[in-house]
């Protein structure tokens, strides 16, 4: 599905593809709690809720990033898109997905290690990135790559019981293996998606739609201000949604302009601000309409002139990278 470059390149400014980059993750942050949820445009809805070195800045133009508005509008993040962290819930689907290497113990000389990829209960996926890390004076630290090193391949689709191959060739590394304790992490990327409908009474979700098991991916019922997308970890991996949920139609990828935006800066803030712990909820509410008048795009404007969704049945997509790793021992 994508062409991985394992190169310097990112250090400007980058547009996501649907699949994204390779990337370290980044130390999540960790908002209060709040087990209340509140409306959009000032206005409180009741809803009940049943849980199981020099930096180059660039000034873009909508169309350089294919979304209706300007970077500096897309990065008005808590304008478009509120999130919130409500009660953890329990986890059970803990494994949903696991990686084992073939052998748990390896000779300096291995030039090749398999690791089994493993969808237990959890949606379809696609295996993406590995890398090494090495136990030095107590600690994990990174076990470097070679420097302009390219990874490129086709998408497999990981299915729940499924089991993929994933082959690590020590030729990717700046160093031989030598006996000592090292760590393999990995993640797989999901697209999930749960539909609604938008009518002038209400919204209320598809419910033949909604996901349920490893994770909880639905849309709440409530008043027409704003769509209330829930998500729950019931896996006890750690999960990072990528970029703000998407809103479209089966026909039409971008229904809301303010939605998902694919911009580097959104998957930036997501990692700053929406990982998930094992056990973790968050609660998405995009408020269904919007102001015309930031929407710099002429074409844009046109498209979503009406500032506000209009009833019909709406597609909400999100994006997920789940992180797993293991062990194995050189000696």
């Amino acid at each position: 599905m994508k062409t991985i470059i394992l190169f310097a390149i990112l250090s400007g400014v980058v547009c996501l593809s649907c699949t994204n980059k390779r990337q370290q993750s980044q130390p999540e942050a960790t908002p209060d709690k709040e087990s209340v949820i509140i409306g959009g445009n000032d206005t409180v809805t009741d809803i009940q809720v049943s849980t199981a070195e020099n930096d180059t800045i660039l000034s873009l133009q909508a169309g350089d990033i294919d979304f209706p508005s300007s970077q500096s509008e897309i990065e008005k993040y808590e304008s478009r898109v509120r999130m919130q962290r409500l009660p953890d819930v329990n986890i059970t689907h803990a494994d949903a997905y696991r990686i084992e290497t073939q052998q748990p113990v390896y000779s300096p000389q291995t030039k090749q290690i398999v690791l089994d990829v493993i969808n237990v209960d959890g949606p379809t996926a696609e295996p993406e990135c590995h890398h090494l890390k090495q136990w030095e004076n107590g600690k994990w630290v990174k076990f470097p790559f070679i420097d302009n090193l390219v990874f490129s391949g086709v998408g497999r689709d990981l299915s729940k019981g499924d089991t993929l191959p994933e082959q690590i060739h020590m030729s990717e590394f700046k160093y031989p293996l030598k006996p000592n304790k090292y760590q393999v992490n990995f993640y797989v990327f999901a697209n999930i998606y749960t539909y609604c409908n938008l009518t002038t009474d209400g919204i209320t979700p598809v419910r033949e739609t909604e996901m349920n098991g490893a994770f909880v991916f639905k849309v709440l019922p409530s008043a027409n201000d704003s769509i209330r997308i829930l998500f729950e970890n019931h896996t006890n991996l750690d999960v990072q949604p990528i970029f703000f949920p998407s809103v479209g139609t089966d026909e039409l990828y971008m229904a809301h302009p303010f939605a998902r935006s694919g911009w580097s800066g959104e998957a930036d803030y997501m990692r700053s601000h929406a990982r998930l712990k094992g056990g973790d909820v968050l609660l998405f509410t995009i408020p269904v309409s919007w102001d015309v008048n930031r929407i710099t795009g002429k074409n844009y404007r046109k498209q979503f002139m009406t500032g506000k969704l209009l009833p019909g049945k709406y597609k909400i997509g999100l994006q997920l990278e789940i992180y797993m790793d293991t062990e194995f021992e050189v000696k």
